[in-house]
């Protein structure tokens, strides 16, 4: 390849690299909003699927007194050289990859039921988007104490600090042959009455999210 075609190639290269980095960028910031508004209810979350665009672009190749390109430029031609221009508009469309590039993503269902004695039985369901069971599934399990002190502020309450009694059984379940595992959310003693647990239920980047009353396990 010419090395002022190859030049040119890599420019444009980099100018759509920087327009889908920008995209990717937009959609973080949109991820990073709550997830749900201060009474636990799920907020609304937008996604870019794609975007349309249009460049217009202006090249103009700057050579010397030997005619080999040395720069590309917008300047003023110079007595001892010669320069070319190339006007071109670009148009494409980016689109988002799909989670699990196109494959079926995993979906989590959580049931929680409060027990007498300080503990709350919690139940998984793993299915996937294609409506199939996920069976022998690691999941992880972990308290959100961020979202447990704003819901906990939600129902009144000076907020939620965990004390140390107040934890799970175990912080990784795998699946039995129909796609569920089970375990408990104990509740210390001396935990407010009135506060919320929100327990976090993951399988790599997908999961889902329950809120324990305390008031229900004591």
């Amino acid at each position: 390849m010419p090395e002022q075609s190859q030049f040119v190639g890599n420019s444009v290269e980099e100018l759509l690299v920087s327009l889908a980095e920008g995209v990717r960028e937009a959609q973080m910031a949109l991820n990073s909003g709550p997830l749900v508004d201060p009474s636990g209810r799920p907020l609304t979350s937008y996604q870019l699927p794609f975007l349309d665009f249009t460049i217009q672009v202006t090249m103009e190749t700057k050579s010397g007194a030997g005619g080999r390109p040395v720069a590309l430029m917008f300047l003023p031609k110079a007595a001892d050289s010669k320069d070319q221009s190339v006007r071109s508009t670009i148009s494409g469309r980016l689109v988002a990859t799909p989670p699990g590039e196109g494959l079926p993503v995993p979906r989590i269902t959580i049931d929680t039921a409060g027990n007498i004695g300080g503990k709350a039985a919690i139940t998984l369901t793993v299915s996937n988007s294609a409506g199939e069971t996920l069976a022998n599934q690691p999941v992880e399990l972990n308290i959100d104490d961020r979202d447990s002190d704003l819901l906990s502020k939600a129902r009144g309450t000076n907020g939620m600090t965990r004390l140390p009694g107040t934890r799970l059984a175990a912080a990784l379940l795998t699946t039995d042959a129909a796609g569920k595992a089970s375990t408990v959310l104990e509740i210390a003693d001396q935990q407010a009455g009135k506060g919320v647990v929100v327990v976090v239920a993951s399988i790599g980047p997908f999961s889902a999210r329950a809120a324990i009353p305390v008031e229900l396990v004591g």
